[in-house]
């Protein structure tokens, strides 16, 4: 008798472990992350301009999607679980600003970027910059454009402008570029 009640538990407990694993599993594909991912903020140094033509600058910086993801979902998620990103924001910070030279000096501003993943350039554009003084440009953006086939480990941006009216220093510009993630398990 003992050992038919012995089977019987262990049968039970066998059948437990599965349907909680199973249980997991269907979990897990029920999962939904929106994540906020900011790449790495990168330094880029815009030239002295003696005249009021175009001007381009490019940096290029790593992220690791995969482990913001996995770090953001407590493991559950990766790269692989990504439904769709979007652009949140991208910010331009003049850190060495005066009065002579801001974004001021431009009529109009690029910024492109690709990555390893896909390197047809995407640019999203300031076409026709205030005359006014600014330390920061906010570049305007369009939320509803899917770019999951750019997300690689490896992204490179140019930053380009047309000059209203030439710089007397160099500029320290800082970039900051937020994407908005949708994971599903």
């Amino acid at each position: 008798m003992r050992k038919n009640s012995a089977k019987i538990a262990l049968a039970i407990t066998t059948m437990s472990i599965m349907l909680t694993a199973l249980a997991c599993s269907k979990i897990a594909n029920l999962l939904t992350f929106n994540l906020s991912m900011q790449t790495e903020s990168f330094n880029i140094t815009i030239p002295v301009t003696t005249d009021t033509g175009s001007m381009s600058v490019s940096a290029t910086t790593s992220y690791n999607v995969d482990s913001f993801i996995k770090a953001s979902t407590a493991g559950q998620l990766g790269a692989s679980n990504i439904k769709s990103v979007k652009l949140s924001s991208v910010v331009l910070t003049l850190n060495n600003a005066n009065a002579g030279n801001n974004f001021q000096n431009f009529s109009a501003v690029d910024l492109a970027f690709s990555s390893n993943a896909n390197s047809n350039p995407y640019t999203i554009s300031v076409a026709s910059n205030p005359d006014n003084y600014s330390s920061a440009l906010s570049i305007p953006i369009d939320s509803t454009v899917d770019l999951s086939t750019y997300l690689g480990n490896e992204f490179s941006y140019s930053v380009s402008g047309k000059l209203r009216k030439a710089t007397t220093q160099e500029l320290n510009c800082a970039v900051t570029v937020t994407f908005s993630l949708t994971v599903k398990g």
